[in-house]
């Protein structure tokens, strides 16, 4: 199922260091783990999943994005107005899945 991944890739990011943090969402009390120090984060919200042949499709809405406030340990959620506060991001500076396909690692 679409939903099964997340515990695979919290437990092989944890084999090689890199543990996921519980963060909160600005408006909710909800709580959900991120890998920290990312370029960028984007909270989406499930609308609904779709047949897609051999594999799932969802279909969400993105709610907001944010990038890692390292002082305080969390992701720091951008209203409208703060875009400027996320630097443009480049192949030098994150890596994009797009890439990674190119080299054959996904």
């Amino acid at each position: 199922g679409w939903d099964g991944g997340a515990l695979m890739k919290k437990e092989e990011c944890a084999k090689i260091g890199h543990e996921w943090i519980a963060v909160g969402s600005d408006e909710e009390e909800e709580q959900f783990e991120v890998l920290p120090h990312c370029a960028s984060y984007i909270q989406i919200k499930l609308k609904r999943v779709t047949d897609g042949g051999d594999h799932d499709v969802c279909i969400v809405q993105v709610t907001k994005n944010g990038v890692w406030d390292d002082v305080n340990k969390t992701v720091f959620w951008l209203e409208e107005g703060d875009q400027q506060q996320q630097p443009a991001l480049d192949s030098t500076a994150a890596l994009y899945s797009g890439q990674l396909r190119d080299e054959g690692i996904i």
